[in-house]
């Protein structure tokens, strides 16, 4: 299974390959691909990557943040992650702003977040999405 992040990669290099006229086109090539997802994550996806159609065409806005998390980077502190926890530090005040993007991320195996001043808890299904979700949010400090 491809990660998040992974499928975004491939969608952004299709879209700098051929022009895509629609979501039904855009599916059938991901489909060609290997990947094969839903509508519904498919639109998630095009607005995290920032992707609007002009011209009748699918294009990627150079000004636009890769994913939702990254237009908060500056917040972030510290990850840590114990057993079905990752643990995030940030700045004073932030938590509720980045637990928001955490769960915009829409990544495979959060179970949920809980956010104080400067600390989020996000609750997951295994130790194994534990250590993809600390590496996940461990690029972005």
């Amino acid at each position: 299974m491809e990660s998040t992040s992974q499928r975004r990669h491939k969608i952004r290099e299709l879209l700098g390959e051929n022009p895509v006229r629609n979501q039904k086109e855009l599916r059938a090539e991901l489909h060609r691909h290997g990947l094969n997802i839903s509508q519904p994550v498919l639109s998630r996806d095009l607005r995290a990557i920032g992707v609007a159609k002009h011209g009748g065409q699918y294009q990627i806005l150079n000004d636009a943040p890769a994913t939702p998390l990254a237009t908060l980077q500056p917040l972030l502190r510290d990850v840590d992650r114990a057993a079905h926890l990752v643990i995030v530090r940030c700045e004073p005040g932030a938590a509720s702003a980045v637990a928001r993007a955490i769960d915009a991320e829409d990544l495979p195996g959060v179970a949920g977040t809980v956010a104080g001043d400067d600390t989020i808890f996000i609750a997951v299904a295994s130790r194994a999405a534990a250590r993809k979700i600390h590496h996940h949010i461990s690029e972005y400090l």
